[in-house]
């Protein structure tokens, strides 16, 4: 595997990774009252979007870290639903 592949798959996880601390946090505090919800709508957008592209491209770290991006911010809007509304 060339070093610039292992470095795009690195720089995925690591984003991946750096959104699940905020959930964590949302999910053990039960607390979203700091979390704006245009963030989380506008992160899912762009994750899904970038899936799309990853997907038609076949890059796989853009797969990778949308993914992870997706799924913590459908967590979060899940958890502002349900604390919200």
């Amino acid at each position: 595997m060339h070093t610039i592949h292992l470095i795009g798959l690195t720089g995925s996880i690591i984003i991946g990774i750096s959104f699940i601390p905020q959930t964590i946090k949302i999910i053990t505090d039960n607390d979203v009252t700091s979390i704006s919800l245009s963030f989380v709508i506008i992160n899912i957008v762009s994750a899904i979007l970038m899936m799309i592209y990853g997907i038609e491209l076949d890059i796989l770290p853009i797969i990778i870290a949308n993914t992870s991006v997706l799924v913590n911010n459908l967590i979060i809007l899940l958890y502002i639903i349900k604390n919200t509304y």
